[in-house]
């Protein structure tokens, strides 16, 4: 059995990982609470089983098939499948997919590609029935902050014109602009990008990353803060709350996503010590064993989680819910966690 440790007040407590902690009531008064997730979200194979396994938790999917082109029409994934988009259509789930782009987008370009962009987005809505499209633009330079809140605009009026719903991933940030607000989140102008959108997804995870040292990947203080911002700019009952289901594994300086699944293997195998950090109840454990270079882990999973909740929803009970990123290889017990929500 894995020795577990969570230090609280100077004590030494036992922690089971199994299931949430505490026994609080979780029920919403949100009657319109929505789980929605991204597919794929990790290269574990085990995503699309997750969806299937869990369709009473889930309300939406958000599959990553489109990107722009330099012209303004849309590329279609290799990940585009019409036998899964029929499945998620019989199980009556709400499909609303994901453009995602990592570059300067057609879109700021030319009055010309702006409008050409949401021609083909209008288009494309239509013409596969979809019930909406949600934009993923990471990345973007600060110059591009009102093109890119104009095209949000210009595309919601589009949308809803034909009854289609807009939804947009965004960068987490405490502050609009201004010192540790990364360039590329204060090219998101969250007033006029969540005025426009029916569904503002904040991606509050990935706090301790690549350019970090090995930490939480989503600590509910630093989700609060981004919360607290979120409220000075719209109503949190459109807001959806990022959740990772995956880990990082940080080694010589360099860190790559690992699953939770990959990490109990570790545990059992090497007899790793579980370690709780009273704040964020992340999992974090230290792989040192013989012929293998030391890793530092944090990973999601059900403690973590409903302790999150716990935290989050005790002061924004109005959130509409919550974006799954990381499904495949996650602990199965983060479902029924969130089984306690709906």
């Amino acid at each position: 059995m894995p020795r577990i440790t969570l230090v609280l007040l100077g004590i030494i407590m036992v922690s089971s990982i199994a299931g949430p902690v505490g026994a609080q009531d979780t029920t919403q008064d949100n009657a319109s609470w929505q789980v929605s997730v991204w597919y794929p979200s990790s290269d574990h194979p085990g995503g699309y089983d997750s969806i299937l396994a869990n369709l009473d938790v889930i309300d939406e999917v958000n599959p990553f098939w489109y990107t722009p082109r330099p012209d303004g029409t849309l590329s279609v994934s290799q990940d585009f499948d019409p036998d899964k988009l029929a499945e998620w259509r019989a199980a009556d789930l709400t499909i609303v997919p994901t453009i995602v782009s990592f570059e300067q987008s057609v879109m700021i370009e030319t009055p010309e590609l702006h409008t050409a962009h949401i021609a083909a987005i209008v288009d494309l809505v239509e013409t596969m029935d979809y019930d909406g499209i949600e934009i993923d633009y990471e990345g973007f330079d600060l110059d591009t902050r009102d093109a890119f809140s104009t095209f949000i605009e210009d595309l919601a009026t589009a949308l809803h014109a034909q009854d289609r719903v807009l939804a947009i991933a965004v960068h987490a940030k405490t502050a609009d602009q201004g010192p540790g607000v990364w360039s590329a989140a204060a090219a998101q102008d969250w007033l006029r990008l969540a005025a426009a959108v029916d569904t503002f997804k904040i991606m509050t995870y990935d706090y301790s990353a690549g350019w970090s040292e090995a930490g939480p990947i989503g600590p509910p203080a630093w989700v609060l803060d981004v919360l607290a911002y979120a409220t000075t700019v719209t109503d949190l009952e459109k807001v959806r709350l990022g959740l990772h289901f995956y880990g990082y594994s940080w080694q010589r300086g360099q860190k790559r996503p690992i699953t939770w699944e990959a990490v109990t293997r570790w545990i059992d195998s090497f007899d790793l010590e579980i370690v709780r950090d009273p704040a964020d109840m992340e999992l974090s454990v230290t792989v040192v064993a013989q012929g293998l270079p030391r890793q530092d882990v944090y990973v999601a999973d059900a403690v973590g989680l409903s302790y999150k909740l716990e935290q989050v929803l005790a002061d924004y009970p109005e959130l509409d819910g919550v974006c799954i990123w990381g499904l495949g290889g996650e602990d199965p017990a983060n479902w029924d966690v969130l089984r306690a929500y709906e």
